[in-house]
């Protein structure tokens, strides 16, 4: 009797002991957040560097075994922190001890960065938008402006309303009305469009782009602006050539912001840094060779009072000045070669206005003022041969002069000269960069997105205009 129990309780104790094991075990509710919460960042790093490996990482996090996730957890962690590190980034997850817990391991592996947060809420949404809505392009087949009745409207109005520029929409709406006209603004606004409300092919474009293509895009710009971001220091200049804008740090606060002009699709801005060591007021302007046979001897060909109306001094090989008619001029340039340099004097049209600021490169790239200042205005910037044209200029100047500025008695007498070429130097070197950021989410949480101008996107950014000099 006694062995029959026995076997009978042994028998009992092998099913209850099968049962469990073979059961899936189910993760807590903390253990799904953290799984969750470490899918977001998996996910964030796949769209921005797209591989297997992370596709992988995101399938286990975001699936149903439990013990798949237990085993794979450690290393996800690693490779996401090496992901990082690889990009010399700090992360809070490097001063933790061996035996933290999974969970604070977790965020820990998160940037500490203002608009990680944000950037990863955007991305979750536009990928919820991926998996639930189709994006057809949209083909009006030609502009849309306020007033206007088609078809597209509708699938217009949809789009805007998904992307929160329109706060509600009708799908029987086929009216360009008001409302809508004013979300179209609003979304050509934070695409750095000219906010007309006009659907031309530049608005259309970004109607068209994916919810994944924007996710993409911000995604691998934020990992781009926080590697980069890292080792800045409290105190720089930095240009976003594609968002056409200069902002001034100074003791990690934001001490100037500006718009810029940048160069052209064929005389790009480089991707570049550089220590600013000199500023001069009243600045010559020595033309370069290639923008000097590119711009200005055809119009010389074509008037030879040019050179003289627009302040030029005409130099030979031996540095002697030389002096035409300007018939003469116009022979020359049509004739054969120019073997000439031509400086412009300092003064109102000269084409780097009141202040250059000079740092030492091989492209000849600075910052400087410009004459020609309605050009703020437009939209599309992308105007100048490579060099860097500010608007806020003399509030720059003055930024500069009171904090770096070594000669201040002869800086304040000069703001009075305007024909006498200054160089002033500083008492300490100010980095400057210039870099290609075209997606972000602002301080006021709004998603930003930029016309890829140079279109590098799929480029290595740390490839340079091959232009040698540049205005």
């Amino acid at each position: 009797m006694k062995t029959l129990c026995r076997v009978r309780i042994c028998f009992a104790f092998t099913f209850l002991l099968s049962v469990v094991l073979s059961s899936p075990v189910k993760a807590s509710p903390e253990n799904n957040a953290t799984y969750k919460t470490l899918a977001q960042h998996v996910l964030l790093i796949s769209l921005a560097e797209p591989s297997v490996k992370w596709q992988d990482y995101l399938a286990i996090l975001q699936g149903e075994s439990e013990a798949e996730k237990l085993e794979y957890i450690d290393s996800i962690q690693v490779d996401v922190a090496d992901f990082w590190h690889q990009r010399r980034v700090v992360l809070p997850y490097d001063g933790l001890a061996e035996n933290a817990s999974v969970k604070r391991k977790t965020f820990a592996l998160e940037p500490s960065v203002d608009d990680y947060l944000s950037v990863l809420n955007h991305i979750r949404r536009l990928m919820w938008l991926n998996t639930r809505h189709e994006w057809e392009s949209i083909q009006p087949g030609g502009f849309l402006r306020p007033g206007d009745s088609h078809k597209t409207i509708s699938a217009i109005s949809q789009r805007l309303w998904l992307l929160g520029d329109l706060s509600s929409r009708s799908e029987t709406q086929y009216i360009f009305d008001d409302t809508i006209a004013s979300a179209v603004a609003r979304f050509q606004t934070r695409h750095g469009l000219k906010a007309d409300s006009v659907i031309g092919p530049k608005t259309l474009h970004w109607l068209n782009q994916t919810p994944k293509e924007r996710a993409e895009l911000l995604a691998s710009n934020f990992v781009d602006k926080t590697s980069y971001k890292s080792d800045l220091g409290s105190r720089y200049l930095l240009v976003n050539i594609p968002a056409f804008e200069m902002v001034l740090v100074n003791d990690d606060q934001i001490a100037l912001t500006s718009k810029v002009i940048v160069g052209r699709s064929y005389r790009r801005t480089p991707v570049m840094k550089g220590q600013i060591s000199n500023i001069v007021i009243n600045p010559t302007w020595t033309v370069p060779k290639k923008l000097m046979r590119r711009d200005i001897l055809p119009k010389v060909a074509k008037d030879g009072s040019y050179i003289s109306e627009r302040q030029f001094d005409v130099f030979d090989l031996t540095g002697s000045k030389v002096s035409k008619t300007p018939q003469e001029w116009q022979d020359v340039v049509t004739t054969g070669p120019f073997p000439y340099r031509l400086v412009q004097r300092p003064g109102e049209i000269n084409a780097l206005g009141r202040y250059k600021f000079h740092f030492k490169n091989d492209l000849n790239i600075y910052l400087h003022d410009t004459p020609d200042k309605d050009l703020f205005a437009e939209d599309n910037r992308a105007l100048s041969s490579g060099c860097v044209r500010i608007e806020k200029i003399q509030e720059l100047a003055e930024w500069f002069a009171s904090n770096v500025v070594i000669d201040k008695r002869t800086w304040q007498r000069m703001q009075t000269e305007g024909s006498n070429t200054q160089w002033f130097s500083l008492s300490e070197k100010v980095p400057i960069h210039f870099v290609y950021w075209n997606a972000w989410v602002d301080d006021t949480n709004l998603a930003q997105y930029r016309n890829d101008i140079y279109h590098l996107n799929n480029i290595d950014q740390t490839i340079v205009a091959n232009n040698s000099s540049s205005l």
